[in-house]
């Protein structure tokens, strides 16, 4: 069993504060999707959930035990930075060892399975790395961990489009094979939604929205159709965002089209569609900071 509980946290630093009274479970064998603005701080939160940083006030409990300074489970929490530094001349191979001896449920030949597959040389020395193989390097001894909770900030950011899905998939398919809980913060959601259980949009370090991936396709859609025909139609309806193209209008609703709206929209020939995950979470943060909410 591995549950993390959070209750109240809030985290200041050089008196400004950069979480503020963030509470939520994040159950055993399940992938949470953080994500935000640049200055959501969802950075402060993962040094908080993995015990780097204390919260100012709050508390964070795994299986019941308080996490703060606690090392009899330290090894059941896995989180290595991308800006993680070693010494410039050990050899990748090194760090593995050193990871084995951290990790008790650390896979040796899982780390080098995919080292072979990405095309990173097992005797190379870390300071030859480039960004890229840096990015894949992190993530793997991320997997290869094996942790029950297992941290990840922006994991193969740096690598290119094929090589980010073919990690996602590897990821998928161990997830699938050694079940444990995954708390990923990223810029690129759409790329991995089908393998994440939860979404939490983050901003400004406030827990303002937490979904699933099918909630927003249930809830959310597009409205595309001529400007002034669809303005007159959508009067009472939630919309959270607009975006105007020449005479064309596109609006985000957030609410489910029942089967009556539906026919009235195609007799106007409004278009209904799916939203991207990643609109939906921009339009609820400018929707926000419309409101003036900090």
């Amino acid at each position: 069993m591995s549950v993390l509980v959070c209750q109240n946290l809030s985290y200041e630093k050089s008196g400004k504060q950069l979480i503020k009274d963030f509470s939520f479970n994040f159950l055993e064998k399940k992938v949470y999707a953080i994500i935000g603005k640049s200055d959501s701080n969802g950075r402060d939160l993962l040094n908080l959930l993995c015990a780097k940083n204390k919260p100012s006030t709050g508390t964070i409990h795994l299986d019941g035990i308080n996490f703060w300074n606690n090392g009899a489970i330290d090894n059941r929490v896995c989180f290595i930075p991308n800006d993680t530094k070693f010494p410039p001349h050990i050899r990748l191979v090194d760090i593995f060892n050193l990871m084995a001896t951290n990790y008790p449920k650390w896979d040796n030949y899982y780390a080098y399975e995919l080292l072979l597959y990405f095309g990173i040389k097992l005797d190379a020395k870390f300071a030859s790395l480039h960004n890229n193989e840096k990015s894949l390097f992190f993530a793997i001894i991320s997997l290869a961990s094996k942790a029950n909770i297992t941290i990840m900030d922006n994991p193969v950011g740096d690598a290119d489009l094929k090589a980010r899905f073919d990690f996602y998939n590897f990821l998928f398919k161990h997830q699938a094979a050694y079940p444990r809980t995954f708390i990923i913060s990223t810029e690129l959601i759409e790329e991995m939604a089908f393998l994440v259980d939860r979404i939490l949009l983050l901003d400004r370090g406030v827990l303002i929205e937490s979904f699933t991936s099918k909630e927003i396709k249930q809830n959310f859609c597009y409205l595309t159709g001529k400007t002034d025909v669809l303005r007159s139609l959508i009067p009472g309806l939630k919309i959270i965002g607009y975006e105007e193209h020449g005479s064309t209008l596109t609006v985000c609703c957030s609410q489910r089209i029942n089967k009556d709206l539906t026919r009235k929209f195609q007799k106007y020939f409004i278009t209904i569609s799916e939203v991207p995950i990643q609109k939906v979470l921009v339009y609820l943060i400018n929707l926000r900071e419309r409101k003036g909410i900090s």
